[in-house]
Parts: C-alpha cells; sequence; structure tokens
C-alpha cells in the first residue's frame, strides 16, 4: 500500500534520487535532452517543492516508510488548469495500479482543476497508454529530434 505526502525539503535528496533512477533509462535510450527529469538539480527539486503556485508529493510505501516516488503539478496561469509536470515510481512499484491510484487522488485534492495537461515520449508506449487509461487524450505532438516525441495530453474534468 502507497500514499501520498506532501513533500518537504527534507525530502528532496531521496526524491531526486528516486527520480534519477526512474528516468536514467530516458537519457540512455534517447540522448541527452533538457526536458529530461534525470537532469533536475537539487536547488531545482527545493525550488519546485517550495513553488507557490505547484505541489510536490511524495510517494511513500506505507510498510517500510519508503519514499517510492513522486508527483509534482503546477497551475497553468490560472487555478482551474494545471500540468503534471513530473510524476514516477520506483521500477518495482510500476503496474500494480500505483500509478492509476495517484493520479486519481492528485486529481480528486485539485477539486478547483477542470483542465489537466501531461507530457510524456511518444514512444514510450507504456506511458502513453497509461495516461490514455486515466483519461487523458494526445492533443498535440512534437519531435525533438529523430527518434524522439513528445505528445501533450489533455483531461477535462466536470
Amino acid at each position: 500500500m502507497i500514499i501520498m505526502k506532501k513533500a518537504s525539503l527534507e525530502d528532496a535528496v531521496k526524491l531526486l534520487i528516486v527520480q534519477y533512477e526512474s528516468f536514467i533509462i530516458y537519457a540512455e535510450k534517447y540522448g541527452d535532452f533538457d526536458s529530461n527529469p534525470y537532469h533536475m538539480t537539487l536547488e531545482r527539486m527545493h525550488f519546485n517543492i517550495k513553488y507557490r503556485f505547484g505541489q510536490y508529493y511524495k510517494i511513500v510505501d506505507e510498510e517500510t516508510n519508503e519514499i517510492v516516488g513522486g508527483i509534482f503539478g503546477f497551475e497553468l496561469d490560472d487555478p482551474k488548469v494545471m500540468k503534471i509536470a513530473q510524476f514516477y515510481l520506483k521500477d518495482t512499484y510500476r503496474s500494480k495500479g500505483y500509478g492509476q491510484q495517484v493520479i486519481e487522488e492528485f486529481i480528486s485534492r485539485n477539486q478547483q482543476v477542470k483542465t489537466w495537461y501531461v507530457d510524456t515520449i511518444l514512444q514510450e508506449e507504456y506511458n502513453v497508454e497509461f495516461y490514455k487509461k486515466v483519461g487523458f487524450e494526445i492533443i498535440d505532438e512534437e519531435e525533438e529530434h529523430e527518434g524522439l516525441t513528445f505528445v501533450t495530453l489533455i483531461k477535462k474534468v466536470k
């Protein structure tokens, strides 16, 4: 069982380590690209955790009290519009329904938000299908370089 708790600056190093572990595969597979959270600095993690228009949650295994992931979203010029900028889970927590649980809880904690955005890599079919499963749909594609295309997905909530 996992739970979401508000992240604090004391969580930053552990969150950064889990984020590195989660995103290194994309750096190795697609080469270097600026938007890969693998490259995030500790200073940027601190900024995100403190960002007044954002929310950063750590995902914690209730049994071990270990941080096993994180999710960060921020408002896009309007409190009713939010973008999920980072979402990651340790490999051993994937494909067990936890991701869906986190997304649904994140959305339910933000009842004021009616429009959600997220970006992912088109070539990573698992990620694209995951977001579709939780109600997002592709609205845009942008090629970063040959073999790497980002998609933007949207979810409207009533």
